[in-house]
């Protein structure tokens, strides 16, 4: 046998194996019909002046500002949608999926969600160069500085995006 007949009798009965395999999986169910809707809320973060400073707090503050604000956009979507709904002349059905994630890629979760110095991070070092102007009027960077630094984000965002059956 030569190596092309072979390389091609090898391919026919690779190809012949695989075919029963994909008929075998099961048949994907028709699309429905539906109506998508987003849901939007921010909850503003709260820490106490003495915690301002404690990487724990502001975590457990941003996380309660979180899971404040998860009810109110998944109501917000909800409502969202019954409007949608009522206006296409339509009746809205089962909730089908939930997501979190952004509708776009330029408009994803707020950084300080994550912290700032990494993933629930809100505390950490910074180093800045200490800039002075020398005889003839320039900039020269003359050293560098570092200091920790605690930041407590102003609000959290969350934003969820519903995906209801039409009956």
């Amino acid at each position: 046998m030569t190596p092309l007949s072979l390389a091609l009798a090898t391919a026919a009965a690779t190809l012949s194996v695989a075919a029963p395999a994909a008929a075998q999986l099961p048949a994907l169910p028709a699309p429905e019909r539906t109506i998508v809707a987003v849901g939007a809320a921010s909850s503003p973060v709260t820490v106490a002046r003495a915690d301002r400073r404690d990487n724990a707090a502001i975590k457990t503050a941003v996380d309660a500002a979180q899971q404040k604000a998860l009810p109110q956009a998944l109501a917000e979507g909800r409502e969202y949608a019954t409007k949608l709904a009522a206006a296409a002349g339509v009746t809205l059905g089962p909730l089908l999926s939930v997501s979190n994630a952004p509708a776009s890629p330029y408009g994803g979760p707020f950084a300080y969600e994550l912290g700032p110095f990494g993933p629930g991070n809100f505390c950490g070092t910074r180093t800045v160069a200490v800039i002075r102007r020398d005889k003839s009027g320039r900039r020269r960077v003359v050293g560098r500085r570092t200091r920790r630094l605690c930041v407590v984000p102003p609000r959290v965002n969350q934003a969820v995006t519903l995906t209801y059956a039409i009956v």
